[in-house]
């Protein structure tokens, strides 16, 4: 075996980040879908894209990242016991956010929203 020199090694760190995926992202997405449309308390919530990537931001930075490069086997099994485990903090985190983030919305120039489905 032919070992290279460490000068000579080129991570390729666009294919790597095009092969990673971080799964809490989207049980996150999921559940402020789920929340938003099931949650009375929240129908007069600006759904502009600001607001929803705030609420996304704020759970995301308080939930651990679940990172994955490939969705088969025991790793699958391995997200559906993750799913479990945090489905109840995923919960509680996106509803504080929405709570917040409606009280502090961040719209362009302080003004109202402009895109409220």
């Amino acid at each position: 075996m032919v070992e290279k020199k460490q000068e000579d090694f080129n991570l390729d760190k666009d294919r790597l980040r095009e092969e990673l995926h971080n799964y809490t992202e989207d049980f996150v997405l999921e559940k402020m879908e789920e929340i938003l449309k099931n949650k009375e308390d929240f129908d007069d919530f600006c759904t502009c894209e600001n607001c929803l990537l705030d609420i996304a931001s704020y759970t995301l930075n308080r939930i651990p990242a679940k990172y994955i490069a490939s969705p088969r086997g025991s790793l699958h099994a391995k997200l559906i016991e993750f799913e479990h485990q945090v489905n109840v903090d995923i919960v509680s985190v996106v509803t504080r956010a929405i709570r917040i983030i409606s009280k502090n919305p961040r719209h362009n120039n302080g003004e109202n929203c402009e895109d409220n489905n």
